[in-house]
């Protein structure tokens, strides 16, 4: 099927071999592998920005993920690109169009990466290609919220373009102390417009 193409290979910046390409059914054991050490790092590193992964997953909770993201895909409303490694899940990263009709061409970014393959151009390129696809199928204004004292995943979403439009004070509590968010957007025509290459 078309939407399951893979969008591109690549070598990251220490040498590893990475492919990106949409999920599948077939990587449900591997998506749960990476959903777990997900889980497993944000027990140790309570300021981690990821807020749906708060307890160690089973196979029938990852299988209603996939199926969400499937369906999404099948119906043009998702844009899934997942970064792997020797056939490991090493990165996620999904624009999901917003439903109502007045809304369709926006977006909302998310993306998750391994710790070790962080820092070396995979999130980098995941983002950029999943924001090529969104604007493919007609979404052009893509949001995302981040912690903000993940200064480095600031960095990264600003040289793709985005732009800061505002703070939610102490949206999350994490380790006995309130975070705040802050809320980013970036408006995809612009940078065809300019010919920005991020």
């Amino acid at each position: 099927m078309k939407y399951r193409r893979t969008y591109v290979t690549f070598t990251a910046n220490n040498g590893t071999q990475v492919v990106l390409r949409a999920l599948r059914r077939s990587d449900l054991d591997e998506l749960l592998k990476f959903a777990n050490a997900v889980v497993r790092e944000r027990r140790t590193n309570p300021e981690l920005g990821i807020t749906s992964l708060d307890r160690r997953l089973r196979k029938s909770d990852e299988e209603k993920f996939l199926d969400r993201i499937l369906l999404g895909m099948k119906k043009n409303e998702v844009v899934s690109v997942a970064a792997f490694v020797g056939g490991k899940i090493v990165g996620h990263c999904d624009v999901s169009r917003r439903k109502p009709r007045d809304e369709r061409h926006t977006g909302l970014f998310g993306i998750v990466i391994l710790a070790e393959c962080r820092g070396i151009g995979i999130g980098q390129m995941m983002a950029k290609t999943a924001l090529e696809e969104a604007l493919r199928k007609g979404v052009w204004l893509v949001e995302l919220q981040v912690f903000a004292i993940n200064r480095v995943a600031i960095h990264v979403y600003e040289k793709l373009g985005f732009k800061r439009v505002g703070v939610v004070p102490g949206k999350m509590l994490r380790n006995g102390r309130f975070l705040d968010e802050i809320r980013m957007y970036v408006d995809l025509r612009h940078r065809v417009a300019s010919g920005r290459d991020s």
